[in-house]
């Protein structure tokens, strides 16, 4: 689940929880659809306790970058977790994330 969105300054900050598997999923999208709508112009999300994470997961954070990009968002990783390096990874989706490496 995401946590406590919150504006800094330009950026809006969204901490993912630890678990972002299928139960979890709609909260962390809401949360990043959410700040599609909000008037910072950059996200920054913070992945790194993301512990447990599945395939409904990885969808739920496609789908909200996709808000985010419609919405003419920048969005940059403070930081990911290797749980969910791996993941994405594991699918190919490491570059369509944006993951750091």
């Amino acid at each position: 689940m995401a946590k406590n969105a919150k504006a800094s300054g330009k950026v809006r900050a969204i901490k993912l929880g630890g678990d972002l598997r299928i139960g979890a999923a709609k909260d962390a999208f809401e949360a990043l659809r959410g700040a599609a709508a909000k008037p910072e112009k950059q996200v920054a999300l913070d992945a790194r306790d993301v512990e447990k994470i599945d395939a409904a997961g990885l969808q739920a954070l496609l789908a909200g970058r996709s808000a985010l990009a419609k919405a003419g968002k920048a969005v940059s990783w403070t930081g990911v977790s290797p749980q969910l390096c791996a993941a994405a990874g594991l699918l190919g989706l490491s570059e369509t994330l944006e993951l750091p490496r």
